[in-house]
């Protein structure tokens, strides 16, 4: 009974109380909501506690505890959950009272909610355990969120790396950045910020310092950084301990100190050396090395063109895309001088502005708060200015700032040393001055207001700090300066003039020089213009009684003016680029020291030149016609220190002349006499002994007639020589030899050692030495018979034309020699059968380029075959250099290092499945045991013409050109595989995907055997190829060739890529001369490959049927430019789309291809072709970004779009939009007939020029579609096939028209608008008429330039007919500029004689040419105004006997250029009038520059009536071949009426070979004889030449 009372207890306790418990969910429901209601405010107002608490911390910039946060969080969501269960049971208590009261079930449920919610609130803390919300941190700095307009450009991005790879070394601890101002110093050490906090390197604190020296403010900031706290009554001292006791403990801390202006004791900041790393940035390179002892300094230059418009463009964002913006900002952007500062103010300024403002920016280089931005910059760059040591160097940087940007540094030198500046004082020399100056621009260069450049001898000035010098030279000084781009307007007032010292003008064109120009306190004056100088007026330097230094560049007169006697202070004279008759006046200038004639043209050096005895610098490179130095000059300049002649001046007078009277030019033993010269540059033809002085320091000296000018090195000692024997090597020379840097020896016969015999000493100064055409040289360094240190500094050594070299060094070389050699270049050593040994080949570890050429010996680079070799390798050769390696026409050539057969053992043990026979390989594995890094180093690899090789290399050594950029392989006709897999028998290695990681371009050219790049079923993968040259391999195959694989290929399909090879990053595909391809593509492919292909080139595939096909046209359509197809004779299709799947066969097959870049397509010489484009492609705007489109010499071409394809029933008519269309050629096209076979529309608003050439079987070029259709409809006469078939303005833009016309469309051109056409090139080839059509004429009312070929008309006039009531053009060609006319077999005159005209149809021709008119009589005509005519030219017109008449003479005032060539029967140029009076004679070509006559068999003269002939002064005169002309005695043309000479240019030619060369005739040669006998032209301008033997 106990029992089962218990059992119904429990049965009670599992089922009453459950229920009363549900029960009391249905009772309870108010009570249970409200309860909730009282949790919740409870717990909102927990809530509000706490969030007042933290957001109080917020304020204070503090950090809120993640426990606090997340208790919020909670807090939030449980309060929403709760609010939403409110809101609803509120709603359903509104339902009841609309008598909707709800069932038990829908109490039960919200009341039991509510209990849950209840305990989840009662659950949650009510924040009363927080003792705080909140920490204090360090204020986080704003790189870590944002570097602002910061971009990764690879100048920025490269001296990161550096910098950063400079922090992590543990020995650097101070680094600096230099840079001028604005250039981006402080974005670039935020950057470096930023990557050292997220790379965890370091804790970072930066603090601009500038001016502000303050320590306590500097201390401050850090402490602020790190989050420390310090008391504001501690010293510097104290500041200082704490801060150093927190980097200690904290360690790896870096500190920048940003635009640091002066010196800071950084131990006092509390940053002793070595404790952390500090990273300082300043304007002043000397201030971070010197003062602050930096390790390593980082100079930041402006930003590349590209660069600054890229940050320009990414902050202006869609503006640019409007064209005429565009182009305006990128002017803009230039501006900027590639400052970031500027880019980044200008552009935020000018974002979303109008084209005004654009405009009004450019103009004024200025926009909103830009002005200041540039005031910034400009206050900066003067601050560096004024912190410079010393006036000399602040006097030095205002006058390089006046001068330009650009000078060369030895022209500076001319003029600082001229002006006599204080900075000089105490030099005696010009070599002294030389290394003075060259202190002072380092000192500009360290303080950034020089630019750093590559050429020392080169001195570039940014143009922001340039306008900061010429700013201060302005407002401190009185100079005047203007360079390319500025404006000149007037000369400045008289007040201005009397107190300037100095005035430069840098090409800068003046108009007009004053008769007289009154600068008394003016002390330099250069005046280069972009165009020759007219002759400068005789007393404009009267006034100039003070100037030191005159550079005159590009002037041409007779003479100096006579006011030149008055500058008698004048110490440099700088004459370069002219062209003057007479420089004898230039020896009155007594105080001259410095005197330059570089670049001018001038005959004869006078011997009053031999009267400047203060001379020091006398400059005369590259004065290309200087024949002859009166003798005796030059040893009169007895203080000459330095004599520049290179590349001109050859023609010294022999040695054995005794008597100077017999003499007629400078001998070298002058040069004896100049016992203070250090610095010669000199050409000699044929060697004086003992000519050439010990004491030079700087030469440059060419000995013999092989040599050119150019020099390796443009600073070094240079000495070339071409001896016929060693004994002409006198002591002078050989100590020349011996401080030569770079030497090149020429035949020297009697030398077979180039060490033992010519320098004991081992040449330890030479950098460069070039060695040719020595028939008995064995070696160059005999190592048996001397022991020096060869070549202890040579850094490239060349070989040419060695006929016995056997080998670059026998015997052991000591250690030392060869240490810097970097580069060495063989080439025609036909005995040379390696270049080094294996022992000697230790020595030239460092190489870095290894180039050989044409030795038909050559096996091998490195030949291995010694006794010791077994113990050498032993030790490996780990460390090799080798980046280049050119192997070219060497026959014999089989591999890098040669096998040695006795130590084959050896290898096998090393190397498993060792094959004793050679494999030809370039590099293969058995070089991996001496050389295992051989090609490590690798980019460039070019072998040409290695006939003995038949694979590259071998698969194991393949893998190790890891560093490889560059591969071409070239006429290796044995070559039949470039990677050789034979080392593994078969056994495939999945190692392919690694090989060539970094190779960019592989070109394989005329490779006849090879067969397949490699042998593999595995996958090769070039990461960064995105280059592909594949050329005239003709039994080329797949470019992966499987040759294990046993599936069946379809023997009619040739392929080239499949899916065993990726090229993701490939751009550029060039395929020629593959005559077994017949489709590019397999149907499987990498899925990453060629999807930023853009540029396509096939030709010469003879084989090839299709070019793309549907699955690579997907991937083409972002990234394709050009497409270009040549002579293919089996292409069918360039787009394929006979597929044999049937699923691309569907409509969404033209969704495939989109072009969506600017691209282009040629299609030549691809006979089978009959359209270019299916119509799928063509008509739904996937060719939108079309912009040229070229076909030619495609004999089957019947339609540019092919008909639709399995398109029914559609009665929409095609509509074809080419938007960006801009060039359209069609030539040699004989069976086309129309752009799409059926009715359709196309629209061309971008069209510029169009061209249709040969194109027979066209009946209508164009006409407006709507029009078209019209006629059809109502059964009215039209053409059969019309090409275009246009909407209304397709061609509103066309500029340039080219047409072949034809008679039969003469009456059918298009009814086009053509009245943008300015360039229209028409050919009459097929008209027979004597009138051609003119009704484009009278579309064409802006046309500038007509062109009229291969017409068969005997006149050109436009046909006086009506064409809607008119009869004459009126105006029609007014525009006109420019009239060629060419290939008119029956053409008499231009003009048709008998035609009324109201005036001339061409009244502002500019330009006239006639070409091959044969029957043409004259050019002259009324419908032509020669009146501006600037150019005239008239080329085989076997018809005309004279060019233009006496009265048209007479008028072209504006004539420049005139050309007569190959006219045979032509006998003068100006012939008279018939009604010509006798008292007119005067004939003025004041404007003409250049009279080139040729081929004139008949002409002779210029001519034949008495004519006062006038030529401008400096014309320039060329004849050639013109036998019946004669010429004056001293080879000039005279001008009468001012007794000037205008030399003649004569071309002696070569009648058989038609050679045109040049050949300046000498005056007073004996090739110009005088001949007066012929009395047919007595002209006074003399323009006569003998008949040549």
């Amino acid at each position: 009974m106990e029992f089962l009372s218990i059992i119904v207890g429990k049965i009670a306790d599992y089922t009453i109380e459950p229920v009363a418990r549900q029960v009391g969910y249905v009772r309870k429901l108010k009570t249970n909501v409200e309860n909730l209601k009282d949790e919740v405010d409870k717990l909102v107002d927990a809530k509000e506690r706490v969030q007042h608490s933290v957001d109080e911390a917020l304020r204070k910039c503090h950090k809120i505890h993640a426990d606090v946060e997340k208790w919020l969080k909670k807090v939030n969501e449980m309060i929403a959950e709760a609010s939403e269960f409110l809101e609803d049971e509120n709603q359903v208590k509104k339902e009841c009272l609309f008598g909707l009261c709800p069932n038990l079930i829908s109490r039960y449920r919200p009341s039991r909610k509510a209990i849950k919610l209840a305990q989840k609130v009662v659950e949650i803390p009510k924040g009363g355990a927080f003792s705080s919300v909140s920490y204090t941190t360090p204020p986080e700095d704003i790189w870590t969120s944002s570097v602002g307009y910061y971009q990764a450009f690879e100048s920025r991005l490269l001296v990161v790396t550096k910098i950063m790879k400079e922090l992590t070394d543990s020995n650097n601890h101070r680094i600096g950045v230099y840079g001028m101002a604005g250039v981006g110093k402080t974005t670039l050490v935020k950057e470096i910020a930023m990557r050292a906090e997220e790379q965890k390197l370091f804790k970072v604190a930066k603090v601009e310092v500038r001016q502000d020296t303050d320590l306590n403010r500097i201390q401050k900031e850090i402490a602020e950084k790190f989050g420390l706290e310090l008391n504001e009554n501690l010293t510097i001292a104290g500041r200082a301990r704490l801060l150093t006791d927190y980097i200690k403990k904290n360690k790896n801390v870096l500190v920048i100190l940003d635009d640091v202006w002066e010196m800071l004791e950084l131990e006092k900041l509390g940053l002793p050396f070595g404790i952390c790393k500090v990273l300082l940035t300043s304007r002043r390179r000397d201030l971070l090395s010197s003062e602050f002892g930096t390790q390593k300094e980082f100079l930041l230059k402006v930003l590349k063109e590209e660069e600054s418009w890229s940050l320009f463009e990414n902050i202006v964002a869609d503006d640019v895309k409007d064209l005429d913006i565009r182009d305006t900002a990128i002017q803009v952007s230039k501006r900027c001088a590639g400052l970031p500062i500027l880019v980044v103010t200008l552009a935020k300024a000018l974002r979303g502005k109008s084209l005004h403002s654009w405009k009004d920016a450019l103009r004024l280089q200025k926009m909103c708060e830009g002005k200041e931005i540039q005031e910034k910059a400009y206050s900066g760059i003067e601050w560096s200015y004024n912190h410079l040591e010393g006036e000399e160097v602040k006097s030095l940087f205002l006058i390089f700032g006046m001068l330009g940007q650009h000078n060369f540094f030895y022209d500076l030198l001319k003029y600082t040393k001229g002006m006599d500046l204080s900075l000089f004082e105490g030099i005696n020399t010009m070599e002294e001055a030389h290394s003075r100056l060259h202190s002072l621009v380092d000192k500009l260069k360290d303080s950034c207001l020089l630019l750093d450049t590559a050429d020392r001898e080169w001195i570039e000035m940014h143009d922001l700090i340039r306008d900061v010098a010429i700013k201060i030279a302005s407002r401190d000084q009185c100079f005047l300066s203007l360079v390319d781009g500025d404006e000149f307007n007037d000369w400045p007032n008289k007040v201005f003039l009397e107190k300037c010292t100095l005035i430069s003008f840098d090409r800068i064109n003046i108009p007009k020089l004053p008769e007289q120009l009154e600068c008394p306190k003016l002390q330099l004056f250069q005046l280069c213009p972009t165009k020759k100088l007219l002759p400068i007026p005789h007393n404009f330097f009267k006034e100039m009684k003070e100037l030191k230094v005159l550079d005159l560049t590009k002037i041409c007169m007779q003479s100096l003016p006579p006011s030149i006697h008055f500058l008698k202070n004048l110490q440099t004279l700088c004459l370069d680029q002219c062209e003057l008759r007479n420089i004898a006046m230039v020896g009155e200038l007594r105080s001259l020291e410095i005197l330059s004639f570089v670049g001018s043209k001038f005959k004869l050096l006078p011997k009053e030149i031999g009267q400047l005895t203060r001379l020091r610098v006398l400059d005369l490179r590259v004065c290309s016609q200087l024949e002859v130095i009166h003798p005796n000059v030059l040893s009169s300049l007895t203080k000459l220190e330095e004599l520049r002649m290179n590349n001109n001046f050859i023609e010294w007078e022999i040695e054995d002349v005794s008597n100077i009277s017999e003499r007629s030019n400078a001998s070298l033993s002058e040069l004896k006499h100049l016992s203070n010269l250090t610095r010669l540059d000199a050409n000699v033809k044929e060697l004086s002994i003992n000519c050439f002085s010990e004491k030079l320091v700087n030469f440059k000296i060419c000995i013999g007639d092989v040599w050119n000018w150019f020099v390796k090195y443009e600073t070094s000692n240079t000495l070339k020589l071409k001896l016929s024997q060693t004994n002409q090597l006198d002591k002078g020379l050989q100590t020349l030899m011996k401080k030569s840097e770079e030497l090149y020896l020429d035949v020297l016969d009697g030398a077979t050692d180039i060490v033992d015999q010519l320098d004991a000493d081992g040449f330890p100064r030479l950098k460069y030495l070039h060695v040719q055409n020595n028939p008995e040289i064995l070696q160059i360094v005999n190592c048996w018979s001397s022991s020096p240190i060869a070549f202890p500094n040579l850094g490239s050594l060349s070989l040419c034309n060695l006929v016995s070299l056997e080998s670059i060094c026998s015997g052991q070389l000591p250690c030392g020699s060869f240490k810097h050699l970097t580069n060495i270049e063989v080439k025609k050593c036909p005995k040379l059968k390696n270049l080094f040994s294996f022992s000697t080949v230790l020595h030239f570890l460092q190489l870095q380029e290894i180039k050989v050429v044409d030795c038909n010996n050559m096996k091998v680079i490195v030949d291995k075959k010694e006794e010791h070799f077994e113990a050498q390798v032993n030790d490996c050769i780990e460390y090799f250099q080798l980046q280049s390696l050119t192997l070219q026409s060497l026959p014999n050539f089989t591999c890098f290092v040669s096998n040695n057969n006795r130590n084959i053992t050896r290898f096998k043990e090393i190397i498993p499945n060792d094959e004793t026979a050679d494999a030809m390989e370039l590099f293969n594995h058995k070089e991996q045991v001496a050389f295992p890094k051989l090609v490590e180093n690798l980019t460039s690899l070019i072998v040409d013409g290695c006939g003995g090789l038949r694979f590259l290399s071998s698969f194991s050594m393949a893998i190790n050109f890891v560093q490889l950029k560059k591969l071409r392989i070239c006429r290796c006709q044995n070559m039949v595989e470039i990677i050789s897999t034979e080392e593994y028998n078969g056994i495939e290695e999945k190692i392919l995907d690694n090989t060539f990681p970094k190779l960019e371009s592989l070109e394989l050219d005329t490779l006849a055997n090879l067969e397949t790049f490699c042998s593999s079923a595995t996958y090769l993968k070039f990461s960064c190829l995105n280059s592909l040259i594949i050329k005239d391999c003709t039994k080329l195959g797949p470019f992966i060739l499987d040759r294990m694989s046993k599936s069946i290929r379809d023997a009619s399909v040739h392929y080239l890529f499949d899916e065993k090879v990726g090229f993701p990053c490939l751009e550029e595909l060039v395929i020629k001369g593959l005559h077994k391809l017949t489709t590019l593509w397999h149907t499987q492919l990498d899925p990453n490959s060629f999807c930023k292909l853009r540029e396509i080139f096939v030709e010469d595939c003879q084989s090839l049927i299709h070019v793309l096909v549907p699955r690579i046209l997907k991937r083409l359509e972002s990234s394709v430019q050009v497409l270009n197809i040549r002579n293919c004779d089996s292409l069918e299709a360039v787009f394929n789309v006979k597929e044999t799947d049937d699923a691309l066969l569907s409509p969404q097959l033209a969704l495939i291809f989109s072009c969506r870049n600017p691209c282009e397509v040629q299609i030549v010489n691809c006979r089978s072709l009959k359209n270019v484009f299916p119509a799928f492609i063509a008509r739904h705007r996937n060719l939108e970004k079309l912009q040229k489109l070229k076909i030619q010499n495609c004999e089957m071409l019947e339609q540019i779009v092919g008909e639709e394809v399995g398109v029914e029933g559609e009665a929409i008519t095609p509509k074809f939009v080419f938007p960006s269309a801009k060039y359209v050629f069609l030539y040699n096209l004989p069976q086309l007939r129309s752009f799409y076979p059926g009715i359709h529309t196309s629209k061309w608003p971008s069209l510029i020029h169009f061209g249709v050439y040969k194109c027979d079987k066209l009946e209508m070029l164009a006409a407006e579609s709507s029009c078209f259709q019209r006629h059809h409809q109502l059964d009215m006469p039209t053409y059969n096939q019309v090409f275009f078939l246009y909407e209304k303005d397709s061609f509103s833009n066309l500029e340039a028209l080219v047409l072949d016309i034809k008679e039969t469309s003469c009456g059918s051109l298009p009814v086009v608008d053509f009245f943008k056409i300015k360039y229209l090139v028409l050919y009459y080839q097929h008209i027979t008429s004597a009138v051609p059509p003119s009704v484009l004429f009278r579309k064409c009312r802006n046309l500038e330039t007509l062109d009229v070929n291969d017409g068969n008309f005997e006149e050109i006039y436009i046909h006086e007919g009506s064409l809607d009531g008119e009869k004459h053009l009126d105006g029609t060609l007014t525009s006109l500029k420019h009239l060629k006319i060419f290939g008119m077999n029956k053409l008499k005159h231009v003009w048709k004689d008998n035609s009324h005209l109201a005036g001339p149809v061409f009244p502002n021709l500019e330009t006239l040419a006639v070409d091959d008119c044969p029957r043409l009589k004259n050019i002259v005509s009324p419908a032509i105004s020669f009146r501006n005519i600037v150019e005239l030219q008239v080329t085989n017109c076997d018809g005309m006997k004279h060019l233009i008449t006496y009265s048209v003479a007479k008028s072209v005032i504006n004539l420049k250029k005139m050309t007569v060539q190959n006219c045979q029967r032509m006998i003068e140029i100006v012939a008279s009038d018939d009604d010509q009076g006798d008292g007119e004679n005067e004939i003025t070509f004041s404007r003409l520059e250049y009279l080139e006559l040729s081929d004139l068999p008949n002409l002779k003269g210029f001519c034949s009536r008495n004519y006062n002939v006038i030529f401008p002064f400096f014309m320039t005169v060329s004849v050639s071949r013109c036998i019946k002309m004669k010429i004056s005695f001293d080879g000039v043309l005279l001008n009468d009426s001012k007794r000037e000479k205008v030399q003649i240019i004569e071309n002696e030619g070569n009648d058989d070979d038609n050679n045109d060369d040049n050949c300046r005739g000498s005056g007073g040669g004996d090739d110009h004889n005088s001949d007066n006998d012929d009395d047919d032209d007595n002209a006074t301008i003399s323009c006569m030449m003998n008949e040549k033997k």
